[in-house]
């Protein structure tokens, strides 16, 4: 039997030393740690047991259940993270999984933070130490569950695991698949990344458009209050109405001339402003 990290064997315990045991195979001999130990072990047993390369880059066995091993994947977290070199995440045992940068983007703000969690499995890099590798499409879909209509303009959260070049993609804690148009972002994302966000659609094989704005009531208001606030800042008038280029208005406040007009409309309801002489006026300022 060829013995490789990431893999279950049934392996017999052939002698004790002071730092652990060492396993017989064919091959060659294979060192259970003693921190890998799990109950107690003589020689002559058979154990089952997860193969891993130690920090001498030695292969070596534990008797702790891996979350994952060879031909499985699960959303593991990520515990640390080695700008030059990728990130760890915890696999249920003392050696940490190892994802290369070489599967996340260049841009390092875009990696995962230390907490967060992305779904993996287990491969080797051309000198056979064991990675983890990103799981996208396939494995993903089919462990997704389809969403029913009645979601729509619910809040629902889970981790990004995937860009595509007009959005993000992420897996809810219901198991909906979600797609996040970029225009529907209030920042940049990052892999891993745990987001909230409200169902806009529901696609017809269920899967869903979420949206990480507010409804747009919420964001009416929001937007309301930066102007108001901007023009009592300037002493209660601002050369910005319904009538400004969306080009100005954009430079200015960050939104369309939509969204800058229905805002208006609001303090103008409610009492709060007035426009003259192409300008906006805090009520009661001249």
């Amino acid at each position: 039997m060829e013995l490789k990290p990431g893999y279950m064997a049934e392996l017999t315990v052939d002698r004790k030393t002071d730092f652990g045991y060492f396993l017989s195979t064919s091959a060659e001999d294979v060192l259970l740690h003693n921190n890998d130990v799990v109950g107690n072990v003589a020689n002559g047993d058979k154990v089952q047991v997860f193969l891993y390369l130690d920090h001498q880059n030695r292969l070596a066995a534990t008797m702790k259940e891996p979350i994952i091993s060879v031909g499985e994947y699960a959303w593991l977290e990520v515990v640390s993270v080695r700008t030059g070199h990728g990130v760890f995440m915890y696999n249920g045992i003392s050696r940490d999984l190892f994802l290369s940068m070489d599967e996340l983007p260049e841009d390092r703000d875009l990696w995962p933070r230390k907490g967060e969690r992305l779904p993996v499995t287990i491969t080797w890099d051309k000198r056979g130490r064991m990675m983890a590798r990103l799981l996208k499409g396939g494995p993903i879909e089919e462990m997704s569950e389809k969403a029913p209509e009645s979601v729509k303009d619910e809040e629902v959260a889970g981790y990004v695991y995937h860009f595509l070049d007009e959005g993000a993609l992420l897996l809810t804690q219901e198991g909906y698949l979600a797609f996040i148009h970029n225009n529907e972002m209030t920042r940049a994302l990052r892999y891993g990344e745990f987001v909230q966000g409200r169902v806009q659609y529901v696609r017809p094989d269920g899967r869903v458009n979420i949206t990480l704005r507010g409804s747009r009531t919420e964001r009416q208001d929001d937007d309301s209050e930066v102007i108001y606030t901007y023009l009592v800042n300037r002493g209660g008038a601002m050369p910005y109405t319904d009538k400004t280029p969306p080009e100005d208005i954009k430079a200015r406040f960050q939104i369309s001339k939509a969204a800058f007009k229905r805002a208006l409309g609001k303090l103008m309801k409610e009492g709060k402003i007035e426009q003259r002489d192409g300008w906006t006026y805090q009520k009661g300022k001249k």
